[in-house]
């Protein structure tokens, strides 16, 4: 990626902190059981593996991501699918906890599959978004993100100018997974403090699907790169901010 002449003195500082992610493209298309896909039917063989909250309720199913679909990303799983639930709440499962489901195997025998979602029509809040999509991915550079400690640190001394330069350089919007998550609000404590810091999926503001968390807000779910090493998806920080 190109660095402008006003950001020359940070150069190399930038191009370490380059990282791989793959940018999310939704489209309105039919999926198969297994596909990359925001809402609908997850890959499902027996409606007793559908993920209940604390209270026995089955929760809300926001969007699934086959490993193999997507360009490869440094120390990721390349197999397998990944699932992603919240708590059916009015506030989207803030604070309560998420679940991520890890498919290493899966079949595509439709016919031995559940083609529907057997519980979205229970579901007590509105989905924060409004066209279930295909998923497919474009994989692109980014450079550190702008609401993280280590950023301010570094350039805490920018002018106005650097400062707007920079801000449109390390841009870490829209759909993803890998790479730097973006933060409506402020960075969370575990981000900053305890290493949870790998971007499973963040999910932002998109005209296609409709999707929206709050006001113009997003959501991210994190993983420490130890927890993903061992493909234990039960200690993931799910977080929602919005303006």
């Amino acid at each position: 990626m190109e660095i402008p002449k006003i950001l020359e003195r940070y150069k190399d500082y930038l191009q370490s902190s380059v990282k791989l992610s793959n940018r999310i493209i939704f489209t309105e298309e039919d999926t198969k059981p297994w596909e990359s896909k925001l809402g609908g039917c997850p890959y499902l063989e027996d409606t007793e593996d559908y993920p209940k909250d604390e209270d026995g309720r089955p929760m809300m199913f926001l969007a699934q991501i086959n490993l193999t679909e997507m360009p490869p990303l440094p120390n990721f799983p390349q197999k397998g699918i990944l699932q992603f639930y919240i708590k059916d709440s009015d506030l989207y499962g803030l604070d309560e906890n998420c679940s991520v489901k890890y498919i290493a195997d899966y079949r595509t025998d439709e016919t031995t599959l559940i083609k529907e979602n057997p519980y979205r029509c229970s579901y007590e809040s509105f989905e924060p978004f409004s066209t279930d999509c295909k998923i497919t991915f474009v994989q692109e550079e980014m450079f550190i993100e702008t609401s993280c400690q280590e950023f301010e640190d570094t350039f805490e001394d920018v002018t106005a100018e650097e400062n707007d330069a920079l801000f449109d350089l390390c841009c870490t919007g829209e759909s993803r997974v890998g790479g730097y998550p973006y933060f409506v609000q402020q960075a969370p404590a575990y981000y900053e403090d305890d290493d949870i810091d790998v971007l499973l999926l963040q999910l932002d503001v998109d005209d296609t699907s409709g999707l929206m968390f709050g006001d113009s807000g997003n959501c991210n779910f994190l993983i420490s790169q130890k927890e993903l090493d061992k493909l234990d998806f039960s200690l993931v920080e799910y977080d929602w901010q919005c303006c």
